[in-house]
């Protein structure tokens, strides 16, 4: 099995106890997880000269690698030397941790072009305002053909503008005399000189936070979009205040430097994202932030797989068990929708695509399920729970629980309501409504044969009245009779069905033709 990839490096200062034999048993586990230590003597020496002196004790300067934010990594670390030291039966305790900054610095880059296609200019100004004129516009398209990329050289050089000049001037080759006849041109947009950049991590911290944001204040607006009287008003103040808050944020992506760009850039995203929201209904507006919730939590449980073997096995576990699983949801509505209306599966039966397309409605509800994985991928990436705790796993099994409880009762109820629907219609003379492939429709039955000869199941066929017909098996034509608020069939062979077209209701069906 993989390690977790660390992210973090949190300096720490643990206490062994248990004389030699302790000490030596602790660098092996330290040493066994790729962890730098360095002896810093016994308690009351060195860095813990102010603390009571003990010779059976060694304080030791351990570098502890954690997975997930640089936010409450000591955390982190404090519970994986604790961990450490009851796995391997050893007395160790994190006295003292201090995270690592290891942020990189993103300088501008640059890309090399060569300058012999620069005009020689005069030794002497030139005098007329003609000559001055043509002057300007021969830099301005030189500087125009170069930002174009037409004479670089492929180079790419970082740093701030005299850096990268002087790396861009250096030779290619060992020894190679260095190059007076190239420049350089801002590669990202950057050259240093307006503003001063984030470090890496601070910035994708700082976007994060924006597309949150962004996020927060379209969902309010669909909210208030939907909503009326106190709760519009409620969530029109959340909508603005998020947006308020994306601008501040825009302002402070750059160091120094830069602040008004950064806000007009982060007010239009949040304005495209509200306007491309609007359209949204409620229910798709809060589900939104769920599948982004869930998706993110996920990538942050996938990152952590770093071993080659959970791809191993995971990956052709899931295929090989995919296909039947979803070709059982697959059935499941309409097998409960039969069940809801008492009809058998002759008939009734509907297309794969519509079988794909239920299967995907109960994946959808039974993604409640995967808020759980994900919200403990989110608290641990951040150091919120510690790992192996007892409460902290029953308490997210009673949530799964509960929460696989409520999605199979949300998935039951959509058969039953469609059902219920369908017989209200029936009732009404409304068109009935489809579900997922099965499109019911209003028929007039015509009997090729005499009506005492007539051979149905499920009560008596009236003629001159329509009924919302399924489709024909091989058992005959199912269709529902209100009479005895059940299925009816007819065989195939002693009626024919005639569309009642536009009459809808309980139409004279002697007077269809």
């Amino acid at each position: 099995m993989g390690r977790v990839h660390p992210e973090q490096r949190v300096w720490t200062l643990v206490e062994v106890r248990g004389g030699a034999t302790a000490w030596a048993a602790a660098e092996e586990v330290w040493a066994g997880h790729s962890w730098n230590y360095s002896d810093e003597g016994t308690l009351g020496t060195g860095p813990t000269s102010e603390l009571s002196v003990d010779p059976a004790c060694k304080v030791f300067r351990v570098e502890v690698r954690v997975a997930g934010a640089a936010l409450r990594a000591a955390n982190e670390a404090e519970w994986q030397i604790t961990r450490l030291a009851r796995a391997h039966v050893i007395e160790m305790y994190p006295r003292k941790q201090a995270t690592l900054d290891r942020d990189r610095e993103m300088p501008p880059r640059w890309r090399v072009h060569t300058t012999d296609h620069r005009p020689v200019e005069p030794d002497t100004e030139p005098t007329s305002r003609r000559q001055r004129w043509v002057r300007r516009w021969r830099r301005r398209a030189t500087v125009w053909s170069e930002r174009l990329g037409r004479y670089d050289t492929g180079e790419i050089v970082s740093g701030t503008k005299d850096e990268a000049r002087a790396l861009a001037r250096t030779g290619r080759e060992p020894g190679e005399e260095p190059r007076t006849n190239v420049d350089v041109r801002p590669l990202d947009g950057r050259d240093g000189s307006r503003t001063v950049p984030r470090r890496a991590d601070d910035l994708e911290r700082r976007l994060t936070r924006i597309f949150v944001g962004v996020v927060a204040t379209a969902t309010a607006a669909v909210l208030a979009r939907h909503s009326d009287g106190v709760a519009f008003w409620f969530w029109a103040v959340c909508a603005a205040a998020a947006f308020g808050v994306v601008v501040t944020l825009g302002g402070r992506l750059e160091q120094s430097g830069g602040e008004t760009a950064g806000r007009i850039v982060a007010g239009c995203v949040a304005l495209f994202g509200t306007a491309t929201a609007l359209g949204m209904t409620k229910r798709q507006a809060l589900l939104g932030p769920l599948f982004l919730f869930v998706g993110v939590g996920i990538s942050l449980l996938v990152r952590r797989w770093t071993g080659n073997g959970h791809i191993v096995w995971v990956g052709p576990a899931v295929l090989a068990t995919a296909v039947p699983v979803l070709a059982v949801l697959g059935k499941i509505l309409h097998w409960a929708y039969r069940d809801e209306l008492g009809l058998d599966a002759d008939g009734v039966e509907a297309s794969g695509l519509w079988e794909a397309a239920s299967a995907l409605k109960l994946l959808t509800l039974l993604s409640m399920l995967l808020s759980v994985p994900a919200t403990w991928a989110i608290v641990r990436h951040y150091h919120l729970v510690r790992p192996g705790g007892r409460t902290a796993a029953l308490t997210f099994g009673l949530v799964a629980l509960v929460l696989a409880l409520e999605a199979g009762m949300l998935g039951l109820q959509s058969p039953k309501q469609a059902a219920d629907e369908l017989k209200r219609a029936a009732e009404d003379g409304r068109t009935p409504p489809p579900y997922f492939g099965i499109e019911p429709e209003w028929m007039c039955l015509q009997p090729t044969v005499a009506r005492a000869e007539l051979n149905t199941k499920g009560g008596v066929l009236r003629p001159e009245r329509p009924y919302t017909v399924f489709g024909e098996g091989q058992s005959g034509v199912v269709v529902w009779n209100t009479e005895a608020e059940g299925p009816m069939t007819i065989p195939a062979d002693q009626v024919r069905t005639v569309p009642v077209g536009e009459q809808e209701g309980k139409t004279d069906c002697l007077k269809v033709r």
